[in-house]
C-alpha cells in the first residue's frame, strides 16, 4: 500500500471559457495502476468524494474529481448553485472530458476509469457514448436507467413554462420535489435520510452548503432532456462493447424504483453486447453507497475490480 497524498485544487478552463474547479489526488511515488475520474451527483461537489480517492491512491491509483457547472467551486462562474447557463447538460460532458484528457495528459500511457455516481452516473453514459474509446472502464454508482416520474411530457411543458415566464436562472423546485419524494420510505429528521443510513454522513450533507440547493428551470430541464437523450437507441449504440462496466447500488435507494430501473440499465448493456459486464447491489444500504454504514466493503469491491483489470 503506498502513501496518499493530499488533494490538490485548482482550475481548467472550459472549451467555452468557463472555470472548472478540479480536484486532484495522486499516489506518493511511480507511475499510477490508472487514472480514476469521479463525476459526482446533483446538488453536491467533488469534494465529498475526498474519503474514496485517499482509499484509492493509497494502492496506487490517481484520482482527479471536478465540480460540475452550478455546483461547488464552479458555480461561482455560472451564475451560482443550480443555475449552469445554456446547454448545460453537453456542456458538462464537455468539461468531464476536458479535465480527464488534461489529468491524462500527465501519465502516458495511463489508463483513465471514469466513476460517475447518481446524476454523474448518467453524465457519465453520456460521455461514454462520446468519447468511450478514450476509456478504460466504466464504474456506474448509485445509479439508474432514467429519472423516476421525471421524463415525461407533462414534465417537459412545466419546466418550459417555468423557463418562458421566470428565465432558465430562476429556481425551480424540480430538485427539492424530487429529493422529497425519495425521502419518502423513510424518516424524516433532515429529509436526506435517503442518501445514508449513517447519520453522521446524513448531518454532513445536510449541514454543507454547497449541498441539498434547488436547481434552476434551465438546468432542470437540462437534466431531463440528458437522461433522455442517453437512453436513446442510437446513442446509447455508441457505448464500446469492449468498455469494461460495474454498476454499485444499494438495494434500498429510492431512485431506483425497487431495483426496476437497474435491471433495466443492465438488460440496455446486455442487449448492446458489453463483454464485461458486472454489478452487485448492496443489502439495506442506500443511495450513497461510498457514504454507507458499510462503506469499507464497497471500498474494498471497487479496489478489487478495479485491480482486476489494472494491476
Amino acid at each position: 500500500m503506498q502513501e496518499a497524498a493530499g488533494v490538490a485544487e485548482e482550475f481548467t478552463q472550459a472549451s467555452d471559457g468557463v472555470p472548472v474547479a478540479t480536484h486532484s489526488w495522486r499516489p506518493r511515488g511511480g507511475t499510477p495502476r490508472a487514472l480514476i475520474q469521479i463525476a459526482h451527483g446533483a446538488a453536491e461537489h467533488a469534494l465529498r468524494y475526498d474519503g474514496f480517492a485517499r482509499e484509492l491512491t493509497a494502492h496506487g491509483y490517481a484520482v482527479v474529481a471536478s465540480d460540475h457547472r452550478g455546483h461547488g467551486a464552479t458555480a461561482q462562474y455560472t451564475g451560482g448553485f443550480g443555475a449552469a447557463g445554456d446547454d448545460a447538460w453537453p456542456a458538462v460532458v464537455r468539461d468531464l472530458h476536458t479535465v480527464g484528457e488534461r489529468a491524462r495528459a500527465e501519465f502516458s500511457g495511463v489508463p483513465l476509469v471514469l466513476l460517475g455516481h447518481s446524476m454523474g452516473s448518467q453524465l457519465a453514459r453520456d460521455y461514454a457514448q462520446e468519447y468511450g474509446n478514450q476509456l478504460a472502464g466504466l464504474i456506474l454508482s448509485g445509479t439508474f436507467r432514467s429519472l423516476p416520474g421525471c421524463e415525461s411530457e407533462s414534465v417537459v411543458r412545466a419546466l418550459g413554462t417555468e423557463i418562458e415566464k421566470n428565465g432558465r436562472d430562476a429556481p425551480s423546485d424540480f430538485v427539492p420535489q424530487l429529493f422529497g419524494a425519495f425521502n419518502d420510505p423513510y424518516e424524516h429528521r433532515t429529509g436526506f435520510e435517503w442518501l445514508s443510513r449513517d447519520p453522521e454522513q446524513v448531518d454532513r450533507y445536510a449541514d454543507d452548503p454547497r449541498c441539498g440547493f434547488p436547481f434552476s428551470a434551465g438546468l432542470s430541464m437540462d437534466w431531463v432532456l440528458g437522461s433522455r437523450k442517453i437512453n436513446d437507441p442510437a446513442h446509447f449504440g455508441r457505448i464500446p462493447r469492449t468498455l469494461p462496466v460495474h454498476v454499485a447500488v444499494g438495494d434500498q435507494d429510492p431512485c431506483h424504483q425497487g431495483m426496476t430501473l437497474v435491471y433495466e440499465l443492465l438488460e440496455d448493456f446486455r442487449y448492446l453486447g458489453t463483454r464485461d459486464l458486472t454489478w452487485r447491489a448492496y443489502e439495506g444500504a442506500r443511495h450513497e453507497i461510498l457514504n454507507e454504514t458499510n462503506r469499507r466493503e464497497v471500498f474494498a469491491d471497487l479496489l478489487a475490480w478495479l485491480d482486476q483489470r489494472f494491476a
